[in-house]
């Protein structure tokens, strides 16, 4: 099912508050890039904070769009937090790059500006509800996105209340997080290791 309107935006899984997801960019040349994105959300404002240097500030300066591709698969934000994910995982759709696995999608447009760490209004253009199921909010996945976005900041900052953090976010996981959720925190371990 197509979106256009901006009032038919909660169709798409976007709600008041801070919207985690993954957005996808390309850059000058084409080449793809997926990582994970707070999209926040206040009323008919639509804002994203990005940080200078990232791939997806530079591509979204470079081009003035992205798709926010959202997703409950814990893998998918640990993967895309730290690592490239190949080509074959993501999908043309309605001429807009997206994520195979999304569950919707939603083109927004911007106007670059040069800033250090926000891009202040986005502008929601179109998107598309691909799957929809029913689900009881499962503490693991917040809490994977959490660590997550705690792995980035440690890989960037090599501050280890960050590790602090990763480590006190596991302990619930391995509680309250499923198999796939267990195998997320796994991978990003790796992925840590990788840059110590």
């Amino acid at each position: 099912m197509m979106i256009y309107d901006l009032e038919e935006i909660e169709e798409l899984g976007i709600f008041d508050g801070i919207n985690e997801i993954i957005a996808t960019t390309e850059n000058k040349l084409g080449a793809f890039n997926a990582a994970p994105l707070g999209l926040i959300r206040r009323g008919d404002v639509l804002s994203v904070r990005l940080f200078a240097g990232s791939h997806t500030y530079e591509n979204i300066m470079s081009k003035g769009k992205f798709v926010a591709n959202v997703s409950h698969d814990p893998m998918l934000f640990v993967e895309t937090a730290l690592n490239d994910i190949p080509e074959d995982k993501f999908v043309e759709r309605d001429g807009e790059l997206t994520l195979k696995e999304a569950e919707a999608w939603a083109l927004f447009k911007c106007e670059p500006k040069n800033l250090d760490i926000a891009l202040p209004e986005v502008e929601f253009v179109k998107g598309e509800v691909l799957e929809r199921e029913f689900r009881a909010v499962n503490r693991g996945i917040n809490l994977v996105v959490e660590a997550a976005v705690a792995a980035t900041r440690y890989v960037a900052l090599k501050s280890d209340l960050y590790l602090e953090e990763i480590f006190r976010i596991r302990r619930i996981v391995g509680r309250c997080g499923g198999p796939r959720e267990i195998e997320a925190m796994d991978r990003l371990d790796e992925l840590i290791e990788r840059f110590d």
